[in-house]
This record gives structure tokens, C-alpha cells and sequence, in this order.
């Protein structure tokens, strides 16, 4: 008599299922944006016309900081945000301060500043350079015939030698500026002396109205204009 067949085993146990993966961290992306844009702005906002590209990004990454400074309580990162809005605040001001230095000085440089007002006449001693250098118009003649001649007297007031090299003469005609030319062979004006200096300026049929003293550049903000004298 044959044995009945063995049982089938039974089943392996199926496997355990694996946990569920961890609930992801939520990013504040925004805040790292506002960080590299912070950097950027703050490398570049020194450098002269490099800062106009730096201002905006850091005007860029001074909304994204305060976005992600907001967002903070829900997506965290509260020290990048912090870090980016500051870092972009920096370089936003420093990026105006420079643009503000660079138009001034660039337009002193091109000449398309406005001159300004006549503050001095001749004969009146004002002072440039910080206050070293004394200068006095002696006379500012237009005959008929062009050019114009002036003539001014400098006199140091320092403990040093001033160069009157850097020292910018420019005319002013019908509210422009214009190249003068200086007679002379004097560069220098030692301690207490005082130095005579003339010059000559083409108006080419317009109308002299003064001429400009500056320590940097005569055709600035910073300059002095002498008045010329009325017809």
C-alpha cells in the first residue's frame, strides 16, 4: 500500500516591507539665492562701473533675503536668509556710494558737468587745494580782438612745495567750459613764496564768463569761477 504524498511546505513569510522614507526637508532656496547674489554684489560694488552690475544684484538679493527671511519659520535656513539680506543691504549701499563717486568725478572728466556759479571776482582771494594754495585773479581783459587774457597770482600757504601742475585752470564761456592757455614756465611755488602767472583763452566770438579754479579739475563741482568782468 502506497504512502500518501508528503504536504507542500509552506510558504516562505513575505518579506517585511521596507519603512516609508523620511518626510524630505523642505529647502529654502530662495535664501541661497540671496546669499550668492549677496556675495556677488559685494565683490563687484567697489570696482567703478563693475558696481552699477553689482547694485543689482544686490537689490536682487536684498528682495530674495527678505522673502526667504519670511519663509524662514516654514522652510528654515533663517541664518542664510539673514546672512544674504545683510551681505546684498551692504553692497547695495556701497554700489551707490561708488556710482554716485564715479558720475561726479567722470563727468568732471568729460567736461559734461554744468560750470557752476561765479563765487569769486577779480581781485578777491580765495583758496584752493585744501586750503594751501592762495589764489588771487589780478585782471581778466577781453579787447575786440579775441583771445581774452587773464592774469592771477598764487602764493603757497603750506609747509610743503605745491605743484601748479595740479593745479586746473579752465574758462568759462557762454556757460561752457574751455581750454586756456598759460603763459609761463613755472611749476612750483615753494613754501610762503607766491608765484604770477597769465594766460590766454579763445572765445571764439562768444562772451567770457569767468575763469575756473580747482586743486583736482577746474571744469568739477569743487571748482571756484572768477567772474569776468561786464562789457
Amino acid at each position: 500500500m502506497s504512502e500518501p504524498p508528503a504536504p507542500y511546505p509552506p510558504p516562505p513569510p513575505w518579506p517585511a516591507s521596507p519603512d516609508a522614507p523620511p518626510p524630505r526637508t523642505p529647502r529654502n532656496g530662495i535664501a541661497v539665492a540671496s546669499l550668492v547674489l549677496g556675495i556677488i554684489g559685494l565683490c563687484a560694488s567697489p570696482i567703478p562701473l563693475l558696481n552699477f552690475v553689482g547694485g543689482i544684484c544686490a537689490l536682487i538679493g536684498l528682495v530674495l533675503g527678505t522673502i526667504a527671511l519670511l519663509r524662514a519659520g516654514r522652510l528654515g535656513r533663517r541664518g542664510l536668509a539673514a546672512w544674504g539680506t545683510g551681505l546684498s543691504a551692504t553692497a547695495l549701499v556701497i554700489s551707490v556710494v561708488v556710482g554716485f563717486i564715479v558720475l561726479r568725478y567722470l563727468g568732471d572728466l568729460l567736461d559734461f558737468v554744468d560750470p557752476p556759479e561765479p563765487s569769486a571776482k577779480v581781485g578777491e582771494r580765495f583758496t584752493t587745494d585744501d586750503g594751501d594754495l592762495s589764489i588771487v585773479v589780478t585782471s581778466i581783459t577781453c579787447p575786440d580782438a579775441e583771445p581774452c587774457d587773464f592774469a592771477f597770482e598764487a602764493t603757497n600757504k603750506s609747509d610743503r612745495t605745491i605743484y601748479l601742475d595740479n593745479i586746473r585752470v579752465k574758462g568759462v564761456v557762454d556757460g561752457q567750459w574751455r581750454d586756456p592757455w598759460l603763459d609761463g614756465t613755472t611749476s612750483s611755488v615753494d613754501p610762503g613764496e607766491s608765484v604770477s602767472r597769465t594766460g590766454t583763452i579763445s572765445v571764439s566770438g562768444g562772451r567770457l564768463d569767468g575763469i575756473a579754479f580747482d586743486a583736482d579739475d577746474a571744469s568739477s563741482h569743487s571748482a571756484v569761477v572768477v567772474a569776468a568782468p561786464g562789457p
